[in-house]
């Protein structure tokens, strides 16, 4: 049976469902009873460009060109600078809201960008 890809896991407790477009974090209470959970909805170029850049974004930079041609040229979208700007901006948003750091998807200036990918784990189902 072949196994796909479900998501991932970012920094231990914050998860990416793509097929539901969701993020969600998971965080443990003051005590051993307790557990908050925060969900946060994306829409499909956000969860294509996030999954795009978690993808290949293992001790590289990802140039702006590759990123606009997987996120809106593949699905017969036009792309430009200021839409790949604006949503690499809301992804960030979005990620700060749930406690990553601003930092976590960074500017290359002039070439794309790069992650911090040391907290990243692909998750996949059979």
């Amino acid at each position: 049976m072949e196994s796909r890809l479900y998501g991932f896991l970012i920094d231990d407790n914050i998860q990416l469902d793509i097929a539901n477009r969701r993020l969600f974090r998971y965080s443990d209470g003051p005590d051993e009873h307790t557990v908050s959970f925060k969900a946060i909805s994306l829409n499909e170029i956000q969860t294509r460009l996030l999954v795009y850049l978690l993808l290949n974004g293992k001790d590289a930079v990802i140039y702006k060109n590759d990123i606009m041609k997987y996120v809106w040229e593949d699905i017969n979208l036009s792309s430009s600078n200021q839409r790949l700007w604006h949503a690499i901006n809301e992804i960030r948003r979005k990620l700060s809201s749930i406690g990553l750091p601003d930092d976590f998807i960074t500017n290359v200036h002039g070439v794309g960008y790069s992650l911090d990918n040391q907290i990243i784990l692909s998750l996949f189902i059979r």
